[in-house]
């Protein structure tokens, strides 16, 4: 790809500088920055040489759904960026595939020089995404993402192929990054292949999951957690007044994602949860959903703290740089809590 610059004293010139020093400089960037790799959000984390077996794979990348992502790096010069990059990410996925979730979360906080549980990073309270990440150990569900500086035919032939012989739940992509400099300016443009093909699979695999149904949420209330279907039903109305789109979710147990626009698009701003463990119906605010929002997100804490005596911990969330995603019995909360919180958060989110 070929790259102007021009600053006000000249015109367009090429950049001083084009490439990477070495693999690992790519490997540092997307460590630090996860979601330049298309289809992982802002919250997610990344451990940097997952030791699984002899080999290290270059990166793993874990998101709040529990998806995992493998990223192998490979620069042009390098010979094996043609065909033998391909074997290296199916062999570290195939070492991956039916790996225990504890020795997952081990070999993490082993090789990610002590940074601690993915899991406690994620904020996962009340364990859905460790369970959805033993689930998708144990299937294999991963997307393997090369990251090339280059792209070529041959890499691309071989992402198309593998998309059309494998499963829907595992996608295939080659992503070329872009590297420029010019001074003490850095430009990084990332091009994807092969992300038409796995939204094309992951859209057909979710149209033949099934979806739970708000009464299935109501009925596991009923079951498990009886004092909270009241609350539920003045929650649900008062996010319908409000505006809000309430779709099924498809975690393991009854869940409901509820969506608004703004300025910004569709956002998904609460979810209600249910938690086999602890027999109880959850509410959730996702603050983590708007990082790089940082105006969006205060907004979103003064208008749910500005509800008098809401369960909420928006203290807690603003110390962790509003990565947590505290998720609240319903019950905790009072029915007029719950019918002031739509419109507390649809403000927040419509500015």
């Amino acid at each position: 790809m070929g790259i102007l610059i021009r600053d006000a004293e000249s015109g367009w010139r090429e950049p001083a500088g084009m490439g990477y020093e070495n693999e690992s400089t790519l490997q540092q960037i997307l460590h630090a920055h996860p979601n330049l790799v298309p289809g992982v959000s802002e919250q997610a984390v990344a451990c940097r040489e997952f030791q699984s077996g002899p080999d290290r794979a270059d990166i793993v990348i874990l998101d709040v759904q529990g998806k995992l992502t493998l990223v192998e790096c490979k620069l042009a010069a390098n010979p094996q960026v043609r065909r033998e990059v391909i074997g290296q990410i199916l062999d570290y996925a195939s070492r991956l595939w039916r790996m225990d979730v504890n020795e997952f979360e081990r070999v993490w906080r082993r090789t990610d020089g002590g940074r601690g549980s993915p899991f406690e990073e994620l904020d996962d309270q009340d364990g859905r995404i460790r369970t959805a990440v033993k689930e998708n150990l144990a299937s294999g569900r991963f997307n393997l993402v090369l990251a090339v500086d280059d792209l070529n035919d041959d890499v691309k032939r071989i992402v198309e192929f593998l998309n059309a012989v494998t499963v829907p739940a595992t996608g295939v992509i080659v992503v070329e990054f872009t590297h420029a400099q010019d001074g003490d300016v850095e430009i990084l443009i990332p091009t994807a292949y092969g992300s038409d093909l796995v939204e094309a699979k992951a859209a057909v695999h979710a149209a033949n999951e099934p979806a739970w149904r708000e009464e299935d949420f109501l009925a596991w209330c009923e079951a498990n957690d009886p004092t909270a279907t009241p609350l539920i039903l003045e929650f649900l109305g008062a996010l319908r007044a409000t505006g809000f789109q309430i779709v099924g979710g498809k975690a393991q147990t009854p869940s409901l994602n509820c969506s608004i626009g703004s300025p910004r698009g569709v956002k998904w701003p609460v979810a209600l949860y249910t938690s086999a463990s602890s027999k109880e119906a959850k509410v959730e605010v996702r603050f983590p959903d708007f990082r790089g929002q940082p105006e969006v997100q205060e907004a979103l804490a003064q208008g749910v703290e500005a509800i008098p005596g809401i369960p909420i911990p928006v203290g807690l969330v603003r110390q962790t740089d509003f990565r947590k995603r505290p998720n609240i019995p319903a019950r905790d909360f009072t029915a007029e809590q719950l019918r002031a919180l739509p419109s507390a958060v649809a403000a927040a989110i419509r500015g």
